[in-house]
């Protein structure tokens, strides 16, 4: 009879082994406020000073010219004005390294000329759910390849109960928005323009 290695993952997390699922519980109100906070800190003058006088000295010109460009799009930004309109999850994945969480977020940001831009951004999100660093051994022994190629991600969201799991931005790039009215249903549905923001 083989003997079962426990699995250990960080608060927040469980492995169903029955229907294949590595649950994750995210609450849905730290992630707004994760979210929120990403795009100040993204759009901050301090920080878009800071992240073109470090391009300056690393990219070829034709690079660091069309950055510039992308800047003048959104020009002197009040960060405080950020109204994120929505957000969708465009993906998940689980691997040997974590959790990643793929978003597309649209938003408004005014400057301050008293203008608001309708922009977008493609966030990831990256948590280590492993437990400890012993974890990829137990998983390996236990589950080999089969876990990574049989396990799905559920996540569950819920507003206050859930426990949280610490999530860290690893990726957000900039992108023109639409905003796009459907009459059948009477609603608008942003969608990045993401051809656009090339």
């Amino acid at each position: 009879m083989a003997i079962k290695k426990h699995i250990n993952l960080n608060q927040g997390c469980s492995i169903n082994t029955i229907n294949k699922k590595i649950i994750i519980n995210l609450g849905t109100e730290y992630l707004l406020n994760s979210i929120r906070q990403v795009l100040k800190n993204h759009y901050s003058p301090e920080t878009q000073k800071n992240a073109i006088e470090e391009s300056s000295k690393l990219l070829p010109d034709f690079v660091l010219q069309e950055l510039l460009k992308r800047q003048e799009q959104v020009v002197n930004v009040n960060p405080d004005t950020l109204i994120v309109v929505s957000c969708q999850i465009a993906g998940t994945e689980v691997d040997e390294l974590g959790f990643d969480l793929n978003i597309d977020v649209c938003f408004v940001i005014g400057d301050t000329k008293g203008q608001n831009h309708f922009r977008a951004n493609k966030i990831t999100f990256w948590s280590n759910i492993w437990g400890d660093e012993e974890q990829l051994f137990d998983l390996e022994d236990e589950l080999g390849e089969q876990f990574w190629t049989n396990y799905q991600t559920q996540l569950l969201f819920d507003e206050k109960e859930q426990q949280t799991i610490k999530i860290e931005v690893s990726q957000t790039d900039n992108y023109p928005a639409r905003l796009n009215f459907h009459p059948s249903l009477q609603i608008f549905s942003p969608s990045i323009d993401t051809f656009a923001g090339q």
